[in-house]
């Protein structure tokens, strides 16, 4: 039986005589390239020329700020690595003190309402009633303080003469104790005084129509304050002015001159303002 003839394992059609499983070359015989992991191979070696080996990777697959770090070179994200540098200004130990925090703004509150004028009146009418049915001067003080409108003490002394007067003339001793007494204590000054009776006497044209004896009585209220001091004599000129009809300002002014006139006090006071006396006197003949 003739044998196959084997060709040339060099040959350009023959089968490589070292390929897996031809019975070629076996792992470790010389020639065989060593590959890692392979027994004898030098794993140094191989770990150099793995790292040494350039990447295949498309550069721009990879992560972004990653080809610093793959070649070698410092990133300038990450800075050089070097310790970090602090300003100039900065000094270890020293706290920094906290910002003075904003005082608090506080609301005023609210100004309580005023009363109004109609509600003080009926007050002021109905303490009047009282005290001149009473005459407790203490009491009647108090009710008028609790007003707490010193603003309105002037239509306080109105009020006061008008209920007064319309009661008769009975009723102006206690008019003039009350008054007196409010002025000492400074609750009523002067000037509410003077207001007061120049309100009054604008309206004594009217009320001398069904109170024939209101300007005289009005007038010796007047007089009377003059000599306690608590209305100088320039009032009474004023509070003439205020009324039109001649026989009311004669009523009002003769009955004021002659209760000053009766006390030697007043006699003085009158003496002294002779001029203040004539002007009143010509507006008894001024129409």
């Amino acid at each position: 039986m003739d044998r196959p003839v084997l060709e040339d394992p060099l040959s350009p059609g023959a089968f490589p005589l070292n390929g897996p499983g031809t019975g070629g070359m076996m792992p470790g015989m010389p020639g065989v390239r060593k590959m890692p992991g392979m027994p004898g191979a030098d794993p140094l070696r191989s770990h150099t020329q793995l790292v040494n080996k350039p990447s295949s990777v498309n550069s721009r697959l990879r992560p972004q700020g990653s080809g610093a770090l793959t070649s070698g070179k410092t990133s300038a994200l990450l800075g050089s690595g070097g310790p970090i540098s602090r300003p100039s200004s900065y000094s270890p130990g020293l706290a920094v003190a906290p910002a003075p925090s904003a005082a608090p703004v506080v609301e005023k509150p609210a100004a309580a309402p005023k009363p109004n004028s109609a509600n003080l009146q009926k007050k002021t009418v109905s303490l009047l009633e009282e005290y001149f049915h009473v005459c407790i001067l203490d009491e009647a003080q108090q009710c008028i303080e609790e007003l707490k409108s010193p603003d309105y003490y002037s239509e306080v002394v109105k009020e006061a003469i008008n209920l007064a007067l319309d009661k008769g003339g009975n009723s102006i001793d206690p008019l003039v104790r009350l008054l007196e007494h409010l002025h000492s204590k400074n609750i009523i000054k002067t000037v509410d005084l003077e207001t007061g009776c120049l309100l009054y006497g604008s309206l004594l044209d009217d009320l001398a129509i069904d109170l024939p004896k209101a300007p005289a009585h009005f007038g010796e209220v007047i007089g009377r304050l003059i000599l306690s001091h608590c209305l100088g004599i320039g009032v009474v000129e004023d509070t003439l002015k205020k009324m039109e009809d001649t026989f009311v300002r004669s009523a009002a002014l003769k009955a004021a001159t002659n209760v000053i006139g009766a006390n030697p006090s007043g006699q003085a006071i009158l003496s002294s303002h002779v001029a203040e006396i004539d002007a009143c006197n010509n507006l008894l003949s001024s129409k």
